[in-house]
């Protein structure tokens, strides 16, 4: 029979027992410096204290980032994600390219249609001159000539 540290065992009475695994550090629960503190209301020591404990999070995210950006495989990753975006750029645009081809000859042809349907383009209007255009107001407003 093999004896592994984490195998249930036996205690002086005989009933089996379960093996306790060695303990890992226990990471203490977040402690707000801002606590009891005399000149800070309880609502002010909280918000303190949140933001102590937001400050040590972005703390422990910016030594995560140097500790990774250190790595070669992770250098080699960014250069592999970079080279990626300049062809999805190239990409983007091509493809906005297309989509501005096409809407302009669903444009073009909507426009051809709606000549169609019209027939001739519209004629510009006769000018009339000022003169003509007072006297056929005059004459139908019944104003005419009564001097």
């Amino acid at each position: 029979m093999s004896t592994r540290s984490d195998a249930p065992t036996q205690d002086a009475e005989g009933t089996a027992t379960a093996a306790v695994p060695p303990a890992e550090p226990v990471v203490p629960a977040f402690q707000n410096p801002y606590e009891g503190h005399r000149a800070l209301s309880s609502s002010e020591q909280e918000l303190l204290g949140e933001y102590a404990r937001l400050a040590a999070t972005v703390h422990r995210v910016a030594a995560l980032s140097v500790q990774l950006s250190n790595s070669t495989h992770h250098a080699n990753t960014l250069r592999d994600l970079r080279a990626i975006e300049r062809k999805m750029g190239l990409v983007l645009t091509l493809f906005k390219a297309s989509v501005w081809a096409i809407v302009m000859q669903q444009t073009d042809m909507e426009e051809a249609e709606m000549d169609e349907h019209v027939g001739a383009p519209f004629e510009p209007l006769m000018e009339t001159s000022e003169e003509a255009w007072d006297d056929s107001q005059l004459q139908a407003s019944g104003h005419g000539d009564e001097a």
